[in-house]
């Protein structure tokens, strides 16, 4: 597959103009860097025949020990989505979709997916077949962290399983040692799942059956490949390729294959954070630093990023960072001067000074309608969540009179700030659940601090 990622990078310079006394901010320079953009071949012509080969060896065996295995009954399956984020993952989005299958088979450069637009690829001998969902942001960092869990999109039995291959390839090559999963459904389709994470896939052996949405394995970057995602290719009865996606230009197939079609348009922040640093890591099969920082002290900058998902030219995100007494410090929109991409990042650079108070700031980000959040700190000592190590749960929330947060790990000590940093609530509790009694507190929005094994993981809370 090949990566369509762009990174839009804003630079320092500002434009400061005082409106209803509220600073409102355009950034006045910006550079713009691609991302390396692969053509080479998927998977090939040849090397589908030996799987097809393979798969009919390892009918053969199934057939042997149980003859009625195959009887093909029914009409197409109807898929749900292959995919899911892993348990105790919070944030707003952890994948784009980067290719689809191609429709219009003269290869090299000539490119058509189901919905007229050209987000697929081809080669000079052959053409995309299948569907990819990447990871982003950090698809190195979250590939390790199994955050894409891979699901069987129909229930069906397991007709072939690789793994114990290499997870981190960066080329397309036509890599054929690949680690997935195919099935076959009850009517002889077969969905193909590719390029999953070495040793993160189901114990489940070539013959026997899985659910619908049962746990298939995580997305890696094994076989021919240039980043952590999955592969998602199907194939009907006859082994006739097909796009799962019904659309204006899928000639394939005349019905969707999906319960529920997803968009071919998700506008989304999967992601926003503030960072210490202007650096990031995208070097091919290195796990990212994030320089993600939610502390800082007057004088040190704040970087602000937005990871967007499918931004188009002329999309408008409206942004507002709030100083700890509630007024905004910040207010403004930005207007993607750029075309279309499926994955993008917007970068602002804030010089901070003794002219900001102390506390708890807010940054709101409202993309299509939809408001995204997170915090930063001046003179504060809120942590920095580790996904990795740390699933927190508070609930229910917005709450009224009583919260309840639980952990994947024993949890050490609760503290619970207003936005101005002071104290309100103190706990110290040693189990993985703890009821908190809030019905004392005001109105509004607070910082909950959960300490587990000496890490500090931090969740919004907002009081009804």
């Amino acid at each position: 597959m090949k990566t369509t990622l762009f990174y839009l990078l804003f630079g320092v310079s500002t434009v400061l103009i005082s409106q209803n006394s509220t600073e409102i901010l355009a950034p006045a320079s910006h550079t713009f860097q691609p991302a390396n953009i692969e053509k080479t071949e998927c998977i090939s012509d040849l090397q589908r025949q030996e799987i097809r080969q393979q798969i009919a060896l390892n009918k053969q065996k199934i057939l042997q020990e149980n003859p009625n295995a195959f009887q093909h009954r029914g009409g197409s399956p109807l898929f749900i989505m292959p995919l899911r984020p892993k348990a105790g993952f919070d944030d707003y989005g952890y994948y784009i979709i980067n290719n689809q299958v191609d429709h219009d088979l003269t290869p090299n450069g000539n490119l058509l997916d189901y919905e007229c637009g050209e987000r697929t690829y081809d080669w000079n001998n052959g053409n995309h077949e299948g569907t990819d969902y990447v990871l982003w942001p950090y698809p190195w960092k979250r590939m390790q962290e199994e955050i894409m869990e891979i699901v069987a999109a129909a229930p069906g039995t397991i007709i072939d399983k690789r793994d114990g291959n290499f997870d981190m390839n960066c080329v397309n090559t036509g890599n054929p040692n690949w680690n997935g999963i195919i099935i076959e459904h009850a009517d002889g389709s077969q969905a193909w799942y590719w390029h999953f994470k070495d040793g993160a896939i189901t114990s489940k052996n070539i013959g026997e059956t899985v659910s619908e949405g049962e746990y298939l394995g995580a997305a890696g970057s094994s076989g021919s490949s240039t980043i952590p995602h999955l592969h998602f290719e199907i194939y009907d009865a006859g082994n006739n390729l097909i796009d799962p996606y019904e659309g204006p230009c899928n000639s394939m197939n005349a019905n969707s294959w999906f319960l529920d079609q997803p968009d071919y348009f998700v506008p989304e922040i999967n992601h926003l954070s503030t960072h210490n640093s202007t650096n990031f890591d995208d070097d091919c099969g290195v796990v990212e630093n994030t320089y993600e920082e939610l502390n800082f002290e007057p004088g040190d900058p704040v970087i602000l990023r937005l990871f967007y998902r499918d931004i188009r030219t002329n999309d408008d995100t409206h942004i507002v960072i709030t100083k700890p007494d509630g007024t905004a410090l910040y207010d403004w929109v930005f207007t993607s001067p750029w075309p279309n991409y499926t994955g993008a990042y917007a970068e602002w650079n804030f010089p901070t000074d003794g002219t900001w108070p102390d506390g708890v700031y807010t940054v709101t980000a409202t993309y299509y309608g939809n408001t995204y959040e997170t915090i930063f700190g001046i003179n504060t000592n809120l942590g920095v969540e580790d996904l990795k190590l740390t699933e927190v749960s508070v609930y229910p929330n917005p709450a009224s009179d009583k919260v309840l947060v639980e952990a994947n790990l024993p949890i050490e000590k609760i503290e619970i700030f207003d936005l101005l940093g002071r104290k309100v609530v103190g706990n110290a509790p040693l189990s993985t659940n703890t009821e908190l009694n809030i019905t004392s507190l005001k109105t509004g929005m607070y910082v909950a601090v959960i300490t587990t094994e000496g890490k500090k993981t931090v969740r919004k809370i907002v009081k009804e």
